[in-house]
């Protein structure tokens, strides 16, 4: 009874916003607003306006290619570390994880410090050095497509390598033995048996970046290259709003990431046609790489230095500059960007993220868990369906239940619009199916045998929660409560949506400045930002080794 409660308290937080945003689609005006009819108008205009038809096509193209690129380069690293002796791959692999857990919205700021046409650091360096100019140009398709691969990348690093680790490299074998070269093999043999893996990451990244608004809206605009997210984002936040268009165009990106999500179940469906080993998995053999080892990790060291290192030198070398400019003098440095940090905005905003990452993911963390346990031992339908809804955030575009919030909350009369526990519940919905999903995995590790004698001896599901599930999930829980941490602290694309003056967060503020055209505050943001996961991934993994377990789950 109790868990059909909380399944049903579940159905109703994530199907209101997404109901209320195709209610918003068919109404004239803003929600809350007087005199306001139902129309058809704004389907009419999406679907049939050129300027919306070639953002669509844009964000299409842009997912495409990205998806394409993080994918090689995923499959790349995860072949080096999993299948081959090159030197120090072991002890990097954590490391290929980190570029994941760093926000893109940093990641794009630390490049246009770097590659701005202008006054871009490297383009300076190569001026000083060689006399040329211009060499980068971050404000372009590939520069959008560089930052985003980069931090895909790892996403795709992550699945290729755990199909990578479980692959009986039997037929591996028999290749090499015919006199086959690694590369060769690697192509003909591990390339079809992982090709499940492969296609089902592209699809996923092609949703991630589909929905991705701080990188194309940043990189994009200056050179009139606009994507949907653009688009949902100017109908909510520039004069004259839209929020009924603006709910639309969030269709557009919705449909997106449900064909994309049938497209890439299917693709798992059929997986099973590409299994080669049962039981625990078949031995690996390592390619002999020879004299190229030292080139294998050097591929490994340069992509951590293009994704992590290179960026936020540049973030601290930029944030201690009174303004951006390619001449490196002394007189131009100042320490003013930090001594804004004591401001009460600045304060507000740090305070704010400090707040939702800490105490917001730890009570969002306990109850992911507890949704877990409680689809587990569902029976029937309900756990399944149960499983199904938590996955609808996951597939469903930041911005766009963003916009559903703003239509549900506002016309309820229920008075949270504007507070951080309007917040807390979007980021709470936003994450619920990656939560729930990492927390059933490691609800799998639990013999039923335990919570069984429990329930034996009188205890009742909430006693047996707390009793015998918590603790036994402890160091899991605490894993995911530091993924959750950097989620819900570097979220920027629902928190734009329903922020207020009172609940700005730091990736808000931070956005903000860079708009406004201070650049070198938003260095400074940005590195504190980047230093606080920083600090956390490194508490974690030392204690609980979190970024290993990432790569074992």
């Amino acid at each position: 009874m109790a868990s059909g409660a909380i399944f049903f308290a579940l159905f109703l937080l994530i199907a209101l916003p997404i109901g209320a945003l195709f209610y918003g689609t068919f109404r004239t005006d803003s929600p809350g607003a007087p005199n306001v009819g139902y129309t058809l108008r704004n389907w009419a205009t999406i679907y049939g306006t050129s300027v919306y038809l070639t953002s669509f096509l844009n964000t299409l193209t842009l997912s495409f290619t990205a998806s394409t690129v993080s994918v090689a380069i995923g499959a790349v690293l995860a072949w080096i570390v999993a299948r081959t002796n090159a030197p120090w791959r072991l002890r990097l692999a954590p490391l290929l994880v980190v570029p994941l857990m760093i926000s893109t919205l940093v990641t794009t700021l630390a490049w246009v410090a770097l590659a701005a046409p202008n006054a871009g650091f490297l383009n300076a360096i190569l001026s000083a050095l060689f006399g040329v100019r211009r060499v980068f140009n971050i404000y372009s398709f590939g520069g959008i497509v560089f930052i985003l691969a980069l931090h895909y990348a790892a996403f795709a690093f992550i699945a290729i390598y755990a199909a990578l680790r479980t692959v009986d490299s039997a037929l591996e074998e028999a290749s090499y033995i015919l006199g086959a070269t690694p590369l060769s093999t690697s192509f003909r043999m591990t390339l079809p048996l992982i090709w499940p893996t492969l296609a089902s990451t592209f699809l996923l990244i092609f949703i991630f970046v589909s929905e991705n608004f701080a990188v194309p809206t940043m990189l994009g605009t200056p050179i009139h290259y606009h994507t949907l997210m653009h688009d949902v984002y100017k109908l909510m936040a520039i004069e004259p709003t839209s929020p009924p268009l603006a709910a639309t165009a969030g269709t557009l990106l919705l449909s997106i990431a449900i064909i994309g999500t049938i497209w890439q179940r299917r693709i798992i469906a059929r997986a099973a046609h590409y299994a080669t080993i049962a039981g625990k998995g078949g031995n690996q053999r390592l390619a002999d790489l020879g004299r190229w080892k030292p080139v294998a990790t050097s591929i490994l060291i340069f992509y951590l230095l293009l994704a992590v290192v290179i960026p936020y030198v540049a973030l601290i070398f930029g944030s201690f500059m009174k303004f951006v400019t390619p001449r490196i003098r002394p007189q131009n440095f100042t320490l003013n960007n930090y001594e804004r940090m004591l401001d009460s905005d600045y304060l507000r905003a740090v305070t704010n993220s400090l707040m939702l990452a800490g105490g917001g993911a730890l009570v969002a963390t306990l109850i992911y868990v507890l949704i877990a346990y409680l689809i587990k031992r569902s029976e029937g339908r309900t756990g399944k369906i149960a499983d199904y809804i938590v996955m609808i955030p996951t597939v469903t575009p930041a911005m766009v239940l963003g916009v559903g919030f703003i239509w549900i909350y506002v016309s309820l009369p229920i008075p949270i619009y504007g507070t951080i526990w309007l917040l807390l519940l979007g980021y709470f919905v936003r994450f619920v199916g990656q939560g729930v999903r990492q927390s059933r995995a490691a609800l799998v590790q639990i013999s039923e045998e335990l919570p069984e004698a429990a329930r034996i001896a009188g205890a009742t599901p909430f006693q047996v929660f707390r009793d015998i599930v918590v603790p036994l999930l402890r160091p899991a829980t605490v894993t995911l409560w530091t993924v959750m941490f950097i989620m819900f602290f570097m979220e920027i694309s629902i928190t734009i949506m329903l922020y207020s003056p009172r609940t700005i967060t730091l990736p808000v503020l931070l956005w903000t400045r860079m708009q406004s055209g201070f650049l070198t505050e938003a260095f400074a943001l940005a590195v504190v930002e980047a230093t606080v996961i920083f600090i956390v991934l490194l508490v974690a993994d030392r204690l609980f080794g979190t970024l290993r377990a990432t790569l074992v789950r």
